[in-house]
């Protein structure tokens, strides 16, 4: 998959890093300590993180993508010239309207009414 490097694909498992929130600090608090975050990119879960720190932090630049938040990566893409079909977003929910869900907004899966209701008529 030519073209940009993947986002944050330098981090393997056990690394940490500070992934950007566009400025948005609320947003960025949204994760507790210890959740865990799926990052979604190119239609396929790039990562599995971990939340380390208790709440968001500014960078001393000024830019749009200034908050950011310690994570470590418990798992990663891998191949990043040839990601496994496993790690479609679409493919691994079961469900083709997460690929709908992009800006950088954090959301729990519980708390998306759509998920809900793609998962219940699963069970029914």
């Amino acid at each position: 998959m030519g073209g940009q490097p993947w986002t944050y694909h330098q981090f393997d498992n056990g690394q940490l890093f500070k992934p950007a929130w566009k400025n948005n600090q609320e947003n960025a608090n949204k994760p507790e300590r210890g959740n865990f975050i799926l990052l979604r990119q190119r239609g396929f879960i790039s990562h599995l993180v971990q939340v380390l720190d208790h709440h968001a932090e500014r960078e001393d630049w000024q830019g749009d993508f200034n908050i950011y938040r310690i994570v470590e990566v418990f798992w990663n893409i891998g191949d990043w010239d040839n990601p496994p079909e496993i790690a479609k977003a679409d493919d691994l929910f079961a469900y083709p309207a997460v690929l709908s869900y992009q800006g950088g907004d954090v959301m729990e899966l519980e708390n998306l009414a759509s998920f809900q209701e793609y998962w219940q008529k699963m069970e029914d």
